[in-house]
């Protein structure tokens, strides 16, 4: 099967050219805007703008499918997608397998499977993600073929948002137990999971004019205060803190938006971002303190997927970390969102 992975620069869409790189039923070529050739040794690669339909259009023939890793501001998530649609219509339908997010479900809580409705109610980001989901149900109303994946929170070796900024916050002491502040699921995923579903959502059949829609979570992911607290002892970042919820609301509230501001001037000026902290966003309080549960038992059943533990997914993450070396781990700038 020939695949094509836009966003291959980032974290999943790297880690997934890897994967497909070592199946023998599989060719897969990279493509993001920002890189003219494959960040990897070896690899076919698009440099591509993402949001043009003339370029998508062109790029995707020939392909069987094409796997949407994009991320970045919300220009690149809703009409990028909303571009992809129609440039693979054009292109004779090639089946697309989209990652969403769990924030297209907003603020509810309790146990959420695929079925719940879409909120967009958690500022850009989940607008977009939802907007996008959009995109693709058309698409396969249409015709085409769509599977979506809905990750949580993805951890593991090069994860910026989820292993290497909790990593900084928890050395510097700006993020310790939050208490019932932290209470909330974390619904971890490894990245290789993720990986993995994308793999088998390439082959999974699917019924006409269907959108099989997938939580991705591992069952035994833990409350966010556990993992706080675990990558702290791992990393040896102890004692762990007791952080009041009027110290996180100082940071997002009145530090976050000059950090943001100094990071978005450092991009445009080519200074080194990763000499700044990290801006803590105000979503994130909502996040670690709400009481959401992915269930991914249609993962599991129709993907198949063996889900990798917490434990191995906490020791590859602070293994990451410390390869990085503490105080110094490498940051590329990743957009501050929940």
């Amino acid at each position: 099967m020939k695949v094509l992975v836009l966003g291959g620069s980032g974290h999943v869409g790297k880690r997934l050219l890897e994967n497909l790189a070592s199946s023998s039923r599989d060719k897969a070529t990279g493509a993001s805007r920002g890189f003219a050739e494959s960040p990897l040794s070896g690899e076919a690669w698009i440099k591509l703008d993402t949001c043009n339909i003339s370029e998508l259009t062109t790029a995707l023939r020939g392909f069987d499918a094409v796997v949407n890793c994009v991320a970045g501001d919300a220009r690149s998530i809703s009409q990028g997608t909303q571009a992809l649609a129609e440039a693979a219509r054009q292109a004779g339908n090639p089946r697309i397998v989209h990652l969403s997010t769990m924030s297209v479900y907003g603020a509810v809580e309790g146990v959420v499977r695929e079925d719940a409705a879409l909120n967009p109610e958690l500022g850009w980001y989940g607008r977009a993600k939802c907007e996008a989901e959009h995109r693709i149900n058309e698409y396969a109303r249409q015709g085409g073929e769509a599977v979506v994946l809905r990750p949580g929170c993805v951890f593991g070796p090069n994860s910026e948002l989820w292993a290497g900024r909790i990593a900084r916050w928890l050395q510097s002491g700006r993020l310790g137990d939050l208490g019932v502040g932290g209470d909330g699921w974390s619904n971890l995923v490894h990245v290789d999971d993720v990986c993995q579903a994308v793999v088998a959502a390439l082959r999974l059949p699917l019924k006409p004019r269907e959108v099989a829609a997938f939580n991705l979570a591992a069952p035994d992911s833990p409350r966010w205060n556990s993992y706080f607290v675990d990558l702290a002892v791992a990393l040896q970042f102890t004692p762990v803190k007791r952080i009041r919820r009027s110290q996180l609301l100082l940071d997002s509230w009145l530090a976050g938006p000059p950090l943001k501001l100094a990071q978005i001037s450092s991009k445009r000026l080519q200074w080194p971002v990763s000499a700044l902290p990290d801006c803590m966003p105000p979503g994130l309080m909502g996040l670690w303190a709400q009481h959401i549960r992915l269930d991914a038992t249609q993962a599991s059943q129709r993907l198949g997927l063996g889900w990798t533990t917490y434990a191995a997914g906490l020791n590859s993450s602070a293994e990451w970390v410390e390869r990085q070396g503490a105080g110094l781990i490498k940051k590329d700038g990743a957009a501050c969102m929940r």
